[in-house]
């Protein structure tokens, strides 16, 4: 049987990839639906990666596309994250709360989360029972990843894909 730091360790390993594959996507000739699908996928392995060594097995974690915005109420709480970024338990947790509904809105981009609606990966019918297509669509997320929030949460993202072992693992 795998043990679970097998797992982790795969799961970490493919987020590199995918983060890897949604830094390529950050030309302007790309369509932002590229860039938040490898962004949502990076995301999601990340927070697979960590809470495979928690409390949630791992056929629900393999079942489900719902895991960043409990990888970010993990990490809040995190003492190798308050140490590395020189903050106390409180400081930490209310920064995170912070950029949780932009952690919430990557996270519903995974088309079994986002209820028929706006996704990345498949065309879907609006409101109007008009066909939309991902790389025609204007995602309001990828204007958000640009604001304040959206770019220190992206800075975090990566932040955690580098140091993941030395901040979880440790």
């Amino acid at each position: 049987m795998t043990d679970f730091r097998e797992w982790q360790m795969a799961f970490l390993e493919q987020a590199r990839s995918d983060w890897n594959a949604y830094q390529k996507t950050q030309e302007p000739t790309w369509p932002s639906c590229h860039q938040l699908h490898f962004l949502q996928m990076a995301t999601e392995k990340l927070s697979k990666a960590l809470l495979v060594a928690g409390e949630t097995k791992l056929e629900r974690l393999t079942h489900s596309h719902a895991a960043f915005v409990k990888f970010m109420r993990v990490v809040s709480q995190n003492r190798n994250l308050q140490a590395a970024l020189g903050m106390n338990k409180s400081q930490l947790n209310a920064l995170f709360m912070r950029l949780l509904p932009i952690a919430h809105e990557i996270e519903a981009l995974a088309p079994a989360l986002a209820q028929d609606g706006p996704n990345p990966e498949y065309p879907w019918l609006d409101k109007l029972g008009h066909v939309c297509i991902p790389a025609k669509h204007s995602f309001p997320l990828a204007k958000l990843l640009q604001s304040q929030h959206g770019t220190r949460l992206l800075k975090y993202i990566r932040y955690f894909l580098v140091e993941f072992e030395k901040l979880f693992l440790g």
